[in-house]
């Protein structure tokens, strides 16, 4: 199974290069094929310099606007195709090389990565969006499925599973998606502003937010319903229209909260690996408020990612391994806790014996002449203290043995109250950091992750209503159960079906969003 999805690279051409082409992710450039270019970086970026400059009138390093078309022109059509983890890296090369050839045919400059770091080898394939000839590429819908539907067959060819029936879903029109597409979105540039505005000190309720956008041009035919509009547009939009983070009392909930708000100036403080969850955890953020998602979005979900993100800047990680090292430091740092608490803790039940045995004890051990009674009861007070009482290892024939002991005692258990403290923060980074480990893995998941997942459980629950039932060897049989059970279980996965809709619809989303707020923020809306 492959999953292949698009990036246009409208900026950094050069940086994009270098990482598809970085010699510790495909084995030392092992896996690495260039179509009519070079297969390094200073050749490949050199083919496509040229051959873009060549029927281009705009430098191929430049990130600004085209002084011709007045919009940003696509440097390099990027395409990832994402395997199952039973595809050898040697395999899926292959079917890259062969995708490409087919797809994009063999006159234009096509670089073709293949990363086999992670658990799922990938494909990275560069593709100039100019060919020898001075064809270009276009990259929408249609362009789309085809390049899936050729992936498809070469996989069936190669014996390999497709994902069949892929779902599609769209929650704005159109006008507005070609729109953010090309960076000229009023409704985004509206939400930037509104973004902006909540984080200033004198916005402290909505009344104060409508003032400051009257300030900058906006006017509002409906001040109750939050109807406003910019200068230049015939009419205007509902702020709540903009996504749940908008709403009248998401607006309210935002400003009491924007101490929570995570802007784009401290995404500077983060350093490599951390840059990235710095800049996914902003992009997220603003998902959460724009989302289309029938469901209340809380702070919960962000704060948490905050606290997993400054986890990690503080104890210096930079990959999954580290991570999972700082959680197997953890987890040893608790273990020590936690022997050292209770190891002090038996120490209170060693005071109880003294207390209860001890005397008795140093009475017949100063006894000289002892009858055969005496003798049998010292030799099982001294096994009860030996056993419960602490004296092993303790001089018991030397003067006030017993105070003395029992005030080394009780001035160790003065030391149990900073143990449980310690204790309780080794457990508490021991969760942290299990908690930062499952996100960074959920966030680093490949996308052939997501849709084995939803695959997998679209069959659990198709075999389900058709009366089967899962077997240790993973196959299915007809094996009855009462209705009410059943019954249980259908909705119980239809359920779960819905969220994986849901989060398959912003996954979706976000790649929309994503390149929409990146072009409107470069020139449109600022």
């Amino acid at each position: 199974m492959a999953y292949v999805k698009h990036t246009a690279i409208h900026t950094t051409p050069k940086a994009h290069l270098k990482y598809i082409l970085n010699p510790d992710k495909n084995e030392k450039m092992k896996y690495v094929t260039g179509i009519c270019c070079g297969d390094d970086l200073e050749t490949a970026y050199d083919n496509f310099k040229e051959i873009f400059e060549k029927y281009n009138d705009e430098n191929f390093d430049n990130c600004g606007t085209s002084l011709k078309s007045g919009k940003r022109n696509i440097r390099i059509h990027s395409y990832t195709q994402s395997f199952d983890s039973s595809v050898s890296p040697e395999e899926a090369h292959r079917i890259g090389v062969e995708w490409a050839k087919k797809v994009f045919g063999e006159n234009r400059p096509i670089i073709v990565s293949t990363h086999s770091n992670t658990e799922h080898c990938h494909n990275h394939i560069a593709v100039c969006p100019y060919d020898l000839d001075g064809i270009r590429w276009h990259s929408n819908r249609k362009s789309l499925e085809f390049v899936r539907k050729r992936s498809d067959e070469i996989c069936l060819e190669h014996g390999l599973d497709i994902i069949k029936n892929p779902k599609r879903n769209s929650t704005i029109s159109y006008k507005e998606h070609d729109a953010r597409k090309k960076g000229y979105s009023w409704k985004i540039q509206m939400a930037d502003m509104i973004d902006r505005l909540i984080l200033q000190n004198d916005v402290t309720d909505v009344y104060s937010l409508i003032e400051k956008m009257r300030e900058y041009g906006y006017t509002f035919t409906n001040e109750s319903r939050l109807i406003a509009k910019p200068k230049g547009v015939k009419y205007g939009c509902c702020i709540s229209k903009l996504g749940f983070g908008y709403s009248y009392q998401m607006l309210i909930q935002r400003i009491n909260n924007k101490q929570n708000e995570f802007v784009g100036r401290k995404i500077s403080a983060f350093i490599g690996f951390q840059v990235e969850i710095a800049v996914g955890l902003r992009e997220r953020q603003f998902d959460i408020y724009r989302s289309q998602v029938v469901h209340m979005p809380t702070y919960a979900e962000v704060k948490k990612s905050f606290e997993v993100l400054n986890f990690i800047h503080s104890n210096h990680i930079h990959s999954l391994d580290d991570m999972r090292a700082c959680l197997a430091a953890a987890n040893r740092k608790e273990d020590i806790a936690m022997h050292r608490y209770f190891s002090l803790a038996n120490k209170k039940e060693q005071l109880k014996t003294l207390d209860y045995l001890g005397d008795e004890y140093a009475r017949l051990l100063k006894t000289e002449n002892r009858d055969e009674a005496q003798q049998k009861r010292l030799e099982k007070l001294h096994w009860q203290l030996m056993i419960s009482g602490g004296i092993s290892g303790w001089n018991t024939h030397m003067d006030n043995w017993l105070p003395k002991l029992k005030d080394k005692l009780r001035n160790d258990l003065r030391q149990l109250d900073s143990l449980a403290a310690e204790m309780g923060r080794a457990s508490k980074e021991r969760t942290n950091a299990e908690m930062s480990l499952a996100y960074l893995e959920d966030f680093l998941k490949s996308d052939y992750d997501r849709i084995r997942e939803q695959e997998q459980l679209r069959i659990q629950i198709e075999n389900y209503h058709n009366g089967l039932e899962p077997q240790e060897d993973g196959t299915y049989k007809a094996e009855p159960k009462p209705t009410a059970e059943r019954n249980a279980e259908f909705a119980y996965l239809d359920m779960r079906e819905e969220q994986r809709r849901r989060a398959e619809e912003q996954r979706r989303r976000d790649a929309r969003q994503r390149e929409m707020r990146n072009r409107s923020r470069s020139g449109y809306c600022r």
